[in-house]
């Protein structure tokens, strides 16, 4: 998939199996394992031993690796923390506490934005003494907490005495009950003189989270008390304030002055109200200030988390006047780890002053699928088996069920890509494709990897000579990247050989606008097509004989691009090249391509003896890059209905030459498309965002459900 997100960072630690198979905590990365550069090798799936029924979600994990406090702050007026290397009990590094005080001085760490009431969690550490004790310490995690309009409580949540250098374990619950102002996790050391170590802090919830979600707007912000609600300057230097110079309702708006930058703007901290996996309307009304050229606003999303912030578009550029209000208006869905959340408004270009008025973020209804209606994999057992993608958080709740309900073959649509694994050399993050992984494997779903090689979502170390410079065509410098690379895919397929057995090998090599039809990619350009052979021939020998083994791409109907690629996979097959199949992506539109291309193309490397898998098949509802519908007319989603019918009977005709037919994404509320080629409503799916089956699906299990075509429009 060609995915262009403004900013990429997955560096969540979520493992939430609701009643699920969960793995040993170390399997997950023992703290000896962490050691930097070496590469974390872990037991495959397939040798663990699972242990069922229970909730253990990854709140947050502090090790210190990156040489920061992640978040942490020094309690005491005077005390001093850092992250250090001379003592670690995992990894290189922990946290020191020094210039203590008091028995409470030490390390505190706000968790209100973390933890959520009625919920229980395990606390868990390591913390070591910085000198032999002259007198025994009481070693404790303490949670300071101020319930709302109530008073200060401090809960002790573990405690160990000891006296020597040795680390000790602090491990607890804690729970707590209603709305509270302050909540503070932090480490005490009953010597108040002594300093201490800490590493390997986690922080798990081990019991459900209550579902009660509100039905009115979470968050409205009207500014009808001349004050700003919250909401605050983002970078510091700009100016937000309530104004009754001009308002959309009532007589106060939000207005900004002073912007310096395009990104700056006013910001609200919504961490504690938006949840993981829930889903959010967001609406507000934006207007230029007098004086102001037209200019364009959106609505975005800044994702803190262990230190690393991630930025998400909820409604993209609109324009806006000073002659009225315009609605922006979006949904969001907090679906990755976050310590905070906020949103904010900024603009594509310029800093114009604007108004902002009638600002509501409301919760959208607990999801629910259709479960008295045929599987889709059903349909077409003994034909191909029926995919989808999905990201970690889609193996709970409604979007669980919908995948086991429809589908018997799933793929991570971005846990396994190259920078999701390895966003730094030799540092592993397994942890949303290990969700994954064991949710398929609980229910008995295949699993299809994505992808080993690719030009885009790959770090940008893995192109770094050894001197840390862009690298360039050399010959010391093609052996460093092919070795990379084989060291990548080595891990990879060592953790998933057991467990996976169709490998997105290569992705994207095709590029039809050059001469010889190769993409001049920094794989390209270091190795030539040597990485594509070292990728295949790796990966047999990583993953073993049993692994289907393919290379994928989009467009793949287009008859150039088409005959580009047959003629590589031919002439890599000549040279004992391991590949098995060819991946056809199937990003198509509402009128092109022709079935019969993509019919041709199947046909043309079945003629090579490989395999065809239609390995992201959405249907976008635009025919160019620049429209965009408040409401998609009924007769479009009618129309997408039919020629998903008929692009399926293809498929039934090809079934001997097809093995996978994966659908990119579970419904219309998670779609590339929202934000690709730019943000606008597209339902490209057979499930719209409320999971509810669409005329496609129905054309696909019963077409005397479907409307007929409009007459003259046919396929």
């Amino acid at each position: 998939m060609r995915s262009y997100l403004r900013s990429y960072r997955l560096k969540a630690f979520c493992l939430l199996l609701a009643g699920a198979l969960l793995l040993p905590v170390g399997w997950w990365g023992a703290p000896a394992a962490r050691a930097a550069p070496a590469v974390e090798h872990s037991p495959s799936v397939s040798d663990t031993i699972l242990a069922a029924g229970s909730v253990n979600k990854m709140i947050g994990t502090y090790g210190f690796e990156q040489g920061n406090v992640q978040g942490w702050k020094p309690r005491g007026t005077y005390t001093q923390i850092a992250s250090v290397t001379e003592a670690a009990y995992g990894g290189a590094h922990s946290l020191k506490a020094t210039a203590r005080t008091a028995a409470w001085n030490g390390a505190e760490l706000d968790v209100k934005p973390l933890l959520q009431p009625n919920v229980e969690y395990e606390i868990s550490g390591y913390v070591k003494l910085d000198g032999n004790a002259a007198v025994p310490s009481v070693i404790k995690f303490t949670m300071e907490q101020q319930p709302t309009g109530g008073a200060t409580a401090w809960k002790t949540v573990a405690q160990k005495q000891t006296a020597d250098t040795s680390w000790v374990k602090l491990q607890g619950e804690y729970t707590f009950t209603g709305e509270v102002d302050v909540l503070k996790l932090y480490v005490e050391n009953s010597n108040p003189a002594q300093a201490y170590y800490m590493d390997e802090v986690e922080i798990r919830q081990v019991s459900e989270t209550p579902t009660n979600p509100p039905t009115e707007p979470t968050i409205v912000s009207g500014f009808e008390e001349g004050t700003s609600q919250g909401w605050v300057s983002r970078m510091g230097t700009e100016t937000v304030r309530a104004s009754n110079a001009d308002a959309r309702t009532g007589s106060y708006s939000l207005l900004t002055t002073g912007r310096q930058k395009t990104y700056a703007g006013p910001k609200l901290d919504v961490t504690a109200t938006v949840q993981k996996g829930s889903r959010y309307t967001v609406s507000a009304w934006v207007k230029l200030a007098p004086g102001e050229q037209p200019s364009k606003v959106r609505l975005s999303v800044q994702r803190d988390h262990q230190g690393e912030s991630a930025y998400e578009t909820v409604v993209g550029d609109t324009a806006i006047t000073t002659g009225g209000w315009t609605h922006l208006s979006g949904t969001y869905t907090l679906s990755r780890d976050a310590d905070t959340v906020s949103m904010y408004l900024e603009t594509s270009e310029g800093t114009a002053s604007f108004y902002m008025d009638d600002f509501e973020l409301s919760v959208v209804p607990p999801l629910a699928i259709e479960k008295d209606i045929p599987s889709l994999h059903g349909l077409y057992q003994g034909q191909f088996s029926i995919g989808t993608a999905i990201e970690a958080f889609q193996t709970e709740g409604a979007y669980g069920e919908l995948v086991q309900k429809h589908f018997n073959s799933v793929v991570a649509g971005n846990a396994m890509k190259p920078i999701s694994l390895q966003p730094s050399e030799g540092q592993f993050h397994w942890e949303e494709a290990d969700q994954i992984v064991q949710y398929a494997r609980q229910h008995g779903i295949a699993i299809r990897f994505h992808t080993l090689v690719w030009h885009n979502q790959t770090g940008d170390w893995m192109f770094m000579d050894k001197n840390g410079q862009p690298m360039t065509p050399t010959a010391e410098n093609k052996k460093l990247l092919l070795d990379r690379l084989e060291t990548h895919i080595r891990a990879v397929a060592d953790r998933y050989k057991n467990v996976i057995t169709d490998w997105d090998v290569v992705n994207e090599v095709i590029d039809p606008d050059q001469p010889d039809g190769m993409r001049r990619s920094k794989w390209y350009q270091i190795t030539g097509t040597d990485y594509i052979e070292k990728a295949f021939r790796v990966t047999r020998e990583a993953a073993g004989p049993n692994a289907r083994l393919f290379i994928n791409d989009y467009n793949t109907h287009e008859p150039k691009k088409r005959d580009f690629l047959y003629n590589l996979v031919r002439d890599l097959l000549a040279k004992g090249v391991p590949i098995d199949g060819v991946g056809h992506q199937s990003h198509i539109r509402l009128a092109f391509p022709a079935i019969s291309e993509i019919e041709q193309s199947i046909e043309k490397f079945a003629s090579l003896g490989l395999d065809n898998q239609i390995t992201e098949l959405d249907m976008g509802l635009y025919s160019n890059d620049t429209d965009r519908y408040e409401t998609i007319p009924e007769s479009m989603l009618i129309q997408q209905a039919h020629r998903y019918r008929a692009l399926f009977d293809m498929f039934s005709r090809q079934q001997e030459h097809i093995s996978n037919v994966t659908i990119w994404g579970t419904d219309d509320g998670n779609t590339w498309l929202s934000m690709f080629p730019i943000v606008r409503l597209d339902k490209p799916l057979l499930f719209d965002e409320r999971l509810k089956a669409k005329y496609a699906y129905w054309a696909l299990v019963d077409p005397s459900k479907v409307p007929p075509l409009p007459a003259g429009n046919n396929e």
